[in-house]
Protein backbone atom coordinates (compact mmCIF):
# COMPACT_ATOMS: atom_id res chain seq x y z
CA UNK A 1 0.00 0.00 0.00
CA UNK A 2 2.61 2.37 0.79
CA UNK A 3 4.42 1.47 -2.50
CA UNK A 4 1.25 2.12 -4.46
CA UNK A 5 0.49 5.13 -2.70
CA UNK A 6 4.26 6.66 -3.64
CA UNK A 7 3.27 5.73 -7.19
CA UNK A 8 0.56 7.89 -6.88
CA UNK A 9 2.83 10.81 -5.37
CA UNK A 10 5.04 10.55 -8.35
CA UNK A 11 2.71 10.48 -11.26
CA UNK A 12 0.88 13.59 -9.42
CA UNK A 13 4.50 15.61 -8.88
CA UNK A 14 4.89 14.40 -12.73
CA UNK A 15 1.05 15.92 -13.65
CA UNK A 16 1.89 19.20 -11.86
CA UNK A 17 5.03 19.48 -13.34
CA UNK A 18 3.97 19.25 -16.81
CA UNK A 19 1.30 21.65 -15.72
CA UNK A 20 3.65 24.37 -14.80
CA UNK A 21 5.23 23.92 -17.95
CA UNK A 22 1.83 24.68 -19.61
CA UNK A 23 1.55 27.68 -17.66
CA UNK A 24 4.87 29.02 -18.00
CA UNK A 25 4.80 28.59 -21.88
CA UNK A 26 1.06 30.62 -21.96
CA UNK A 27 2.84 33.49 -19.61
CA UNK A 28 5.61 33.49 -21.56
CA UNK A 29 4.43 33.46 -25.14
CA UNK A 30 2.16 36.73 -24.22
CA UNK A 31 4.84 38.95 -24.11
CA UNK A 32 6.83 37.53 -26.92
CA UNK A 33 3.29 37.24 -29.12
CA UNK A 34 0.90 40.02 -27.42
CA UNK A 35 -2.66 39.95 -27.16
CA UNK A 36 -3.69 42.44 -30.08
CA UNK A 37 -6.85 41.30 -32.06
CA UNK A 38 -6.91 44.50 -33.80
CA UNK A 39 -3.28 43.92 -35.41
CA UNK A 40 -3.81 44.84 -39.26
CA UNK A 41 -2.74 42.33 -40.82
CA UNK A 42 -3.66 39.84 -37.81
CA UNK A 43 -6.12 36.92 -38.60
CA UNK A 44 -9.29 38.55 -36.50
CA UNK A 45 -8.78 41.58 -38.65
CA UNK A 46 -8.24 39.78 -41.80
CA UNK A 47 -11.44 37.34 -40.95
CA UNK A 48 -13.13 41.26 -40.53
CA UNK A 49 -11.62 42.20 -43.55
CA UNK A 50 -13.75 39.35 -45.59
CA UNK A 51 -16.68 39.97 -43.72
CA UNK A 52 -16.75 43.81 -44.92
CA UNK A 53 -16.04 42.68 -48.06
CA UNK A 54 -19.02 40.13 -48.37
CA UNK A 55 -21.28 42.96 -46.56
CA UNK A 56 -20.37 45.71 -49.34
CA UNK A 57 -20.86 43.34 -52.08
CA UNK A 58 -17.14 43.38 -53.05
CA UNK A 59 -15.24 40.53 -54.44
CA UNK A 60 -14.33 37.97 -51.05
CA UNK A 61 -10.95 36.60 -53.26
CA UNK A 62 -9.47 40.25 -54.21
CA UNK A 63 -9.45 43.81 -52.80
CA UNK A 64 -11.25 46.63 -54.25
CA UNK A 65 -11.05 50.28 -53.53
CA UNK A 66 -12.04 51.12 -49.76
CA UNK A 67 -11.34 47.55 -48.59
CA UNK A 68 -10.06 47.17 -45.66
CA UNK A 69 -6.35 46.67 -46.01
CA UNK A 70 -4.81 42.96 -46.14
CA UNK A 71 -1.31 42.21 -46.24
CA UNK A 72 -0.34 39.50 -49.33
CA UNK A 73 2.41 37.51 -49.56
CA UNK A 74 2.84 35.93 -52.86
CA UNK A 75 3.21 33.02 -53.86
CA UNK A 76 1.90 32.05 -49.96
CA UNK A 77 -1.12 33.86 -50.39
CA UNK A 78 -1.96 35.78 -53.09
CA UNK A 79 -5.76 36.87 -52.58
CA UNK A 80 -6.96 38.48 -48.83
CA UNK A 81 -8.02 35.01 -47.93
CA UNK A 82 -7.45 31.54 -48.13
CA UNK A 83 -9.58 30.07 -46.16
CA UNK A 84 -12.64 28.87 -47.80
CA UNK A 85 -15.93 31.06 -47.63
CA UNK A 86 -17.61 30.28 -44.80
CA UNK A 87 -15.44 31.94 -42.15
CA UNK A 88 -16.29 35.02 -44.12
CA UNK A 89 -19.87 34.11 -44.23
CA UNK A 90 -19.94 34.17 -40.34
CA UNK A 91 -18.67 37.07 -39.94
CA UNK A 92 -21.15 39.40 -41.60
CA UNK A 93 -22.85 39.49 -38.57
CA UNK A 94 -19.97 40.24 -36.82
CA UNK A 95 -18.62 43.13 -39.56
CA UNK A 96 -21.24 45.07 -38.46
CA UNK A 97 -19.74 45.83 -34.96
CA UNK A 98 -16.72 47.19 -36.92
CA UNK A 99 -13.12 47.35 -34.97
CA UNK A 100 -14.88 45.99 -31.68
CA UNK A 101 -15.43 42.99 -33.19
CA UNK A 102 -12.05 41.30 -33.46
CA UNK A 103 -11.54 42.42 -29.84
CA UNK A 104 -14.82 40.27 -29.01
CA UNK A 105 -13.85 37.49 -31.30
CA UNK A 106 -9.73 37.07 -29.75
CA UNK A 107 -11.35 37.25 -25.85
CA UNK A 108 -13.76 34.64 -26.66
CA UNK A 109 -10.96 32.49 -28.70
CA UNK A 110 -8.70 32.77 -25.58
CA UNK A 111 -11.58 32.51 -22.86
CA UNK A 112 -12.52 29.04 -24.94
CA UNK A 113 -9.45 27.79 -25.22
CA UNK A 114 -8.82 28.49 -21.44
CA UNK A 115 -11.72 26.50 -20.21
CA UNK A 116 -11.30 23.78 -23.05
CA UNK A 117 -7.29 23.11 -21.54
CA UNK A 118 -8.56 23.36 -18.41
CA UNK A 119 -11.18 21.09 -18.69
CA UNK A 120 -8.73 18.00 -20.23
CA UNK A 121 -6.30 18.95 -17.43
CA UNK A 122 -8.54 18.60 -14.75
CA UNK A 123 -10.22 15.55 -16.29
CA UNK A 124 -7.07 13.87 -17.69
CA UNK A 125 -4.22 12.40 -16.11
CA UNK A 126 -0.46 11.72 -17.46
CA UNK A 127 -1.55 11.12 -21.03
CA UNK A 128 -3.39 14.38 -21.35
CA UNK A 129 -1.09 16.72 -18.94
CA UNK A 130 1.55 15.27 -21.82
CA UNK A 131 -0.54 16.11 -24.94
CA UNK A 132 -1.20 19.61 -24.08
CA UNK A 133 2.24 20.00 -22.78
CA UNK A 134 3.44 19.15 -25.99
CA UNK A 135 0.98 21.66 -27.95
CA UNK A 136 0.87 24.22 -25.19
CA UNK A 137 3.04 26.77 -27.73
CA UNK A 138 0.84 26.38 -30.28
CA UNK A 139 -2.45 26.51 -28.55
CA UNK A 140 -1.29 30.22 -26.62
CA UNK A 141 0.05 31.61 -30.39
CA UNK A 142 -3.61 30.52 -31.50
CA UNK A 143 -5.63 31.55 -29.03
CA UNK A 144 -3.39 35.17 -28.60
CA UNK A 145 -3.69 35.99 -32.35
CA UNK A 146 -7.40 35.54 -32.41
CA UNK A 147 -7.57 32.13 -34.94
CA UNK A 148 -10.57 30.24 -35.69
CA UNK A 149 -7.93 27.56 -34.35
CA UNK A 150 -9.14 28.41 -31.05
CA UNK A 151 -12.63 27.56 -31.48
CA UNK A 152 -12.17 24.44 -34.01
CA UNK A 153 -10.06 23.24 -30.94
CA UNK A 154 -12.93 22.82 -28.46
CA UNK A 155 -15.14 21.78 -30.97
CA UNK A 156 -13.31 18.78 -32.02
CA UNK A 157 -12.74 18.35 -27.96
CA UNK A 158 -16.70 18.07 -27.71
CA UNK A 159 -17.08 15.73 -30.56
CA UNK A 160 -15.21 13.52 -28.75
CA UNK A 161 -16.85 13.99 -25.35
CA UNK A 162 -20.38 13.72 -27.62
CA UNK A 163 -19.64 11.53 -30.23
CA UNK A 164 -22.54 9.04 -28.80
CA UNK A 165 -25.05 11.80 -30.50
CA UNK A 166 -24.75 11.26 -34.18
CA UNK A 167 -26.62 15.33 -34.67
CA UNK A 168 -24.05 17.05 -32.32
CA UNK A 169 -20.95 15.25 -33.79
CA UNK A 170 -22.07 15.93 -37.13
CA UNK A 171 -22.23 19.27 -36.78
CA UNK A 172 -18.90 19.59 -34.92
CA UNK A 173 -16.83 17.88 -37.40
CA UNK A 174 -18.42 19.55 -39.97
CA UNK A 175 -17.47 23.18 -39.48
CA UNK A 176 -13.60 22.97 -38.77
CA UNK A 177 -14.42 21.11 -42.22
CA UNK A 178 -15.79 23.82 -43.38
CA UNK A 179 -13.31 26.15 -42.19
CA UNK A 180 -9.71 23.83 -42.61
CA UNK A 181 -10.65 21.29 -44.96
CA UNK A 182 -7.61 18.87 -43.30
CA UNK A 183 -10.63 17.92 -40.51
CA UNK A 184 -12.28 15.79 -42.51
CA UNK A 185 -9.50 13.29 -41.57
CA UNK A 186 -12.36 12.83 -38.68
CA UNK A 187 -14.55 11.25 -41.14
CA UNK A 188 -12.15 8.56 -41.16
CA UNK A 189 -12.50 7.69 -36.84
CA UNK A 190 -16.10 8.03 -37.49
CA UNK A 191 -16.05 5.39 -40.04
CA UNK A 192 -13.68 3.47 -38.68
CA UNK A 193 -16.24 3.32 -35.41
CA UNK A 194 -18.94 2.73 -37.44
CA UNK A 195 -20.85 5.56 -36.45
CA UNK A 196 -22.63 5.53 -39.93
CA UNK A 197 -25.24 7.58 -38.55
CA UNK A 198 -22.94 10.57 -37.30
CA UNK A 199 -21.01 10.10 -40.91
CA UNK A 200 -24.44 10.95 -42.22
CA UNK A 201 -24.95 13.45 -40.25
CA UNK A 202 -21.47 15.32 -41.31
CA UNK A 203 -22.46 15.45 -44.81
CA UNK A 204 -25.68 16.43 -44.08
CA UNK A 205 -24.37 19.72 -42.18
CA UNK A 206 -21.60 20.11 -44.82
CA UNK A 207 -24.41 20.36 -47.19
CA UNK A 208 -26.35 23.02 -44.71
CA UNK A 209 -22.69 24.89 -44.40
CA UNK A 210 -22.83 24.40 -48.37
CA UNK A 211 -26.54 26.12 -48.50
CA UNK A 212 -26.26 28.74 -46.51
CA UNK A 213 -22.41 30.01 -47.43
CA UNK A 214 -23.16 30.02 -51.34
CA UNK A 215 -26.72 32.21 -50.04
CA UNK A 216 -24.09 34.40 -48.14
CA UNK A 217 -21.23 35.13 -50.53
CA UNK A 218 -22.70 34.25 -54.06
CA UNK A 219 -21.61 31.42 -56.16
CA UNK A 220 -19.03 33.46 -57.93
CA UNK A 221 -16.77 33.82 -54.79
CA UNK A 222 -16.86 29.99 -54.18
CA UNK A 223 -15.56 29.87 -57.59
CA UNK A 224 -12.99 32.06 -57.11
CA UNK A 225 -11.62 30.57 -54.54
CA UNK A 226 -11.40 27.38 -56.08
CA UNK A 227 -9.25 29.32 -58.54
CA UNK A 228 -7.39 30.59 -56.46
CA UNK A 229 -6.43 27.37 -55.24
CA UNK A 230 -3.50 26.90 -58.10
CA UNK A 231 -1.64 29.98 -56.97
CA UNK A 232 -1.24 29.08 -53.34
CA UNK A 233 1.84 27.57 -52.21
CA UNK A 234 2.01 26.21 -49.37
CA UNK A 235 3.76 27.64 -45.61
CA UNK A 236 7.32 27.13 -45.65
CA UNK A 237 6.50 25.89 -42.13
CA UNK A 238 4.18 23.18 -43.72
CA UNK A 239 5.48 19.94 -43.85
CA UNK A 240 4.99 20.44 -48.34
CA UNK A 241 6.90 23.66 -47.25
CA UNK A 242 9.41 21.72 -45.14
CA UNK A 243 9.72 18.62 -47.43
CA UNK A 244 9.08 20.24 -50.90
CA UNK A 245 6.56 17.60 -51.99
CA UNK A 246 3.47 18.29 -53.06
CA UNK A 247 0.58 18.88 -50.92
CA UNK A 248 -1.70 16.24 -52.21
CA UNK A 249 0.78 13.88 -51.42
CA UNK A 250 1.17 14.76 -47.68
CA UNK A 251 -2.89 14.69 -47.56
CA UNK A 252 -2.83 11.48 -49.16
CA UNK A 253 -0.11 10.09 -46.71
CA UNK A 254 -2.13 11.61 -44.04
CA UNK A 255 -5.48 10.11 -45.20
CA UNK A 256 -3.21 6.49 -45.38
CA UNK A 257 -1.88 6.86 -41.85
CA UNK A 258 -5.12 7.76 -40.02
CA UNK A 259 -6.54 4.84 -42.02
CA UNK A 260 -3.78 2.16 -41.40
CA UNK A 261 -4.70 3.39 -37.43
CA UNK A 262 -8.11 2.83 -37.73
CA UNK A 263 -7.83 -0.96 -38.58
CA UNK A 264 -6.59 -1.56 -35.33
CA UNK A 265 -10.26 -0.85 -33.87
CA UNK A 266 -8.54 1.53 -31.38
CA UNK A 267 -11.58 4.66 -31.56
CA UNK A 268 -9.20 6.49 -29.30
CA UNK A 269 -5.64 5.97 -31.28
CA UNK A 270 -7.82 7.05 -34.71
CA UNK A 271 -9.07 10.39 -32.88
CA UNK A 272 -5.74 11.04 -31.63
CA UNK A 273 -3.92 10.53 -34.96
CA UNK A 274 -6.93 12.53 -37.24
CA UNK A 275 -6.17 15.01 -34.50
CA UNK A 276 -2.38 15.19 -35.19
CA UNK A 277 -2.84 14.67 -39.27
CA UNK A 278 -5.16 17.21 -39.87
CA UNK A 279 -2.91 19.71 -38.10
CA UNK A 280 0.33 18.48 -39.73
CA UNK A 281 -1.44 17.70 -43.32
CA UNK A 282 -2.52 21.87 -43.45
CA UNK A 283 -0.87 23.54 -46.24
CA UNK A 284 -1.05 26.42 -43.99
CA UNK A 285 0.68 24.84 -41.29
CA UNK A 286 2.49 27.69 -38.88
CA UNK A 287 3.48 27.17 -34.93
CA UNK A 288 -0.13 29.06 -33.82
CA UNK A 289 -1.87 26.99 -35.80
CA UNK A 290 -1.00 23.84 -34.97
CA UNK A 291 -2.93 23.94 -31.56
CA UNK A 292 -5.49 22.11 -33.12
CA UNK A 293 -3.52 19.01 -32.64
CA UNK A 294 -4.44 19.34 -28.88
CA UNK A 295 -7.92 17.72 -29.79
CA UNK A 296 -5.83 14.92 -29.87
CA UNK A 297 -5.71 14.61 -25.63
CA UNK A 298 -9.65 14.14 -25.34
CA UNK A 299 -10.02 10.75 -25.97
CA UNK A 300 -7.39 10.10 -22.96
CA UNK A 301 -9.42 11.81 -20.44
CA UNK A 302 -11.72 8.77 -19.62
CA UNK A 303 -8.62 6.87 -19.66
CA UNK A 304 -8.37 5.69 -15.43
CA UNK A 305 -9.13 8.43 -13.03
CA UNK A 306 -7.11 11.50 -13.07
CA UNK A 307 -4.46 11.97 -11.02
CA UNK A 308 -6.05 14.31 -9.16
CA UNK A 309 -9.30 11.86 -7.85
CA UNK A 310 -6.80 9.23 -8.22
CA UNK A 311 -4.58 10.48 -5.22
CA UNK A 312 -7.69 11.95 -3.55
CA UNK A 313 -9.32 8.66 -3.44
CA UNK A 314 -6.00 7.09 -1.99
CA UNK A 315 -5.45 9.80 0.72
CA UNK A 316 -8.94 9.85 1.42
CA UNK A 317 -8.29 5.58 2.43
CA UNK A 318 -5.87 6.39 4.16
CA UNK A 319 -7.52 8.43 6.44
CA UNK A 320 -7.59 6.54 9.96
CA UNK A 321 -10.94 6.00 11.48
Amino acid sequence: MVIGYGVRVLRFAAWTGLIAFVILVWVSALPAVGFDPARPGGDASNYLAAGERLNAGHPLYALSPGDRPVPLAPPYWSVPLVAPPPIAVAWRPLALLGDASMVLWATAGLVVTLLTVGWLLGRGGLIVAGLIALFAAPLAIQSFAGNANAFLFAALVLAWVWRDRPPLVGVLIAIPIAVKLTPVLFVIWLAGAGRRRAVAMVVVALAAIGVVSVLGAGLQNHLDWLASLPGTAPAPTSLAGLTGLPSWLIIAASIAVVIVVALRGDERLTFTAAAIAAALASPALYLGTLGIAAAAAAPWVGEGRSVVASLRGRAVRAEPT
